[in-house]
């Protein structure tokens, strides 16, 4: 599955300005011969032809939505390196870190309800949680998961052997919080930033705790459902699949 939340969303078409997502497909040198699609002097369309044109990823999409509300979609590169095929307008990609702004957005509304305190410690909600290598959830407050400035070290460095040798693995949010635990602080909390998927692990855990409902449920329910968010979902545990194109 994922080794971090940000990679458990998946959605159509996301935000109001532009969007890049990486099509699916291997990752193979033979990605490098694709053609580019060709609108001339438009600089949204150069920009993804760049990223397909060195053989990195095999394809991307992006939307762009005016402010009258019109949108444009723009392709580049092939959707799968077997078949050739194009990549799908308006396709079902994973929304990677943007799964933190839903998750920022439910934390705000209970903070709205009165069921969290953005100043208040972790330790309050997560007793005990977060405790090791000079880690301390008495000293780091919810307010400062939420804008990265608590800290935390990233489990991701912490998970062993390559991307690739673990892909297929799912971990559990507070086995990678106890990844992240067996290294030293980044700072003092507070005292830095440093963008960090373990703080949003953290919240969304305490969400879990105060809510008595797991992140992915309270998400859904609050803003996916509310929202009409037809073509955006929560993945269940271990599922690796995109519904749809």
């Amino acid at each position: 599955m994922s080794q971090h939340p940000a990679v458990t969303f998946r959605s159509a078409r996301v935000g109001a300005a532009a969007v890049l997502a990486l099509a699916l497909g291997t990752l193979s040198p033979a990605a490098a011969d694709v053609a580019p699609r060709s609108r001339p002097g438009d600089a949204v369309q150069t920009a993804l032809n760049e990223l397909v044109g060195g053989g990195e990823f095999p394809g991307a999409l992006a939307a762009v939505r005016e402010r009258d509300g019109r949108s444009r979609d723009y392709t580049a590169g092939v959707g799968d390196l077997a078949s050739r095929a194009k990549v799908p307008v308006n396709g079902q990609v994973r929304i990677a870190s943007i799964t933190k702004t839903f998750t920022a957005a439910v934390v705000l509304q209970l903070a709205g309800e009165g069921k969290v305190e953005l100043d208040a410690p972790v330790e309050k909600y997560l007793p005990h949680v977060v405790r090791g290598s000079g880690n301390d959830g008495r000293l780091i407050t919810v307010r400062q998961l939420l804008q990265h400035t608590s800290g935390m070290p990233e489990h991701g460095r912490a998970i062993a052997g390559t991307f690739f040798e673990s892909r297929h693995r799912y971990f559990e949010p507070r086995e990678l919080v106890d990844l992240a635990l067996t290294q030293k602080p980044l700072f003092a909390p507070g005292k830095g930033w440093s963008y960090s998927n373990t703080g949003y692990v953290l919240l969304g855990l305490m969400v879990q705790k105060v809510t008595g409902r797991p992140i992915g449920v309270e998400i859904t329910d609050r803003i996916i459902t509310p929202l009409g968010l037809r073509d955006t979902y929560w993945p269940g545990a271990g599922e690796q699949k995109i519904r749809g194109a």
